[in-house]
C-alpha cells in the first residue's frame, strides 16, 4: 500500500484522466485535478486531488480504500464537493 505520508502532487500528476476502482465496489473514481495549496502545513508539499464518480454514485465522507494500476492499494479520505455536469465530485487534502 502506498505511504501517503509521504506522496507529493507529482505523485498524482501524471494520472488526471485516470480511474481508481474502489474496492468491493463496482464504481471508479476518475482524478480531475492534482492542485497545489499555499499553506502553513508541516508537510512539504500540501497538495489537494479532486476525483469525479459516475452520475449514478453516491456516497458520504470517509476513507475510502481505492485501486490504481501504477500506484497499488491507497486509503484515502474523501469529502463530497459541488457536483460538476451532474457528476458526483470527491476532494482529498493533503496537508
Amino acid at each position: 500500500m502506498l505511504d501517503l505520508a509521504h506522496v507529493k502532487p507529482a505523485s498524482f500528476d501524471g494520472l488526471v484522466g485516470e480511474e481508481f476502482a474502489v474496492v468491493d465496489s463496482p464504481i471508479s473514481l476518475v482524478l480531475r485535478s492534482v492542485a497545489r495549496i499555499n499553506s502553513p502545513s508541516p508537510r512539504g508539499e500540501p497538495f489537494s486531488l479532486v476525483f469525479t464518480a459516475p452520475k449514478s454514485a453516491s456516497g458520504a465522507q470517509g476513507t475510502y480504500r481505492l485501486r490504481h494500476a501504477d500506484l497499488g492499494m491507497l486509503e484515502i479520505f474523501l469529502v463530497p464537493i459541488a457536483p460538476e455536469g451532474g457528476y458526483p465530485q470527491f476532494e482529498a487534502v493533503f496537508n
